[in-house]
């Protein structure tokens, strides 16, 4: 899938330049390694089925619903949305 627009500073610097200077050092492997498996995918479906467990990918509810959530760490998520094989609004969240 390819990635239309990005909304975290960080992520956005890892995916330009392979600079990851703006993320937090202790979740730079696993953004590294969500993004990569995310980018790879052919499809939402073919992401969700093959990722990690630990990783929770799942689509949020309620007025986000429109948004695809992927766990970091203990409160940290990748958010997206997804359409026809573009991501969007990739974002780096602290839940907590």
């Amino acid at each position: 899938m390819k990635v239309r627009s990005v909304r975290h500073r960080g992520l956005r610097q890892l995916l330009s330049y392979d600079n990851p200077r703006f993320l937090p050092q202790d979740l730079t492997d696993r953004v590294r390694k969500i993004l990569t498996a995310l980018i790879l995918a052919g499809s939402m479906d073919d992401f969700a089925a093959n990722a990690p467990r630990g990783w929770r990918v799942h689509r949020l509810s309620g007025d986000r619903q429109k948004q695809w959530s992927i766990s970091v760490s203990s409160n940290w998520r990748i958010t997206f949305e997804e359409e026809n094989g573009f991501i969007d609004r990739l974002d780096l969240e602290d839940y907590h």
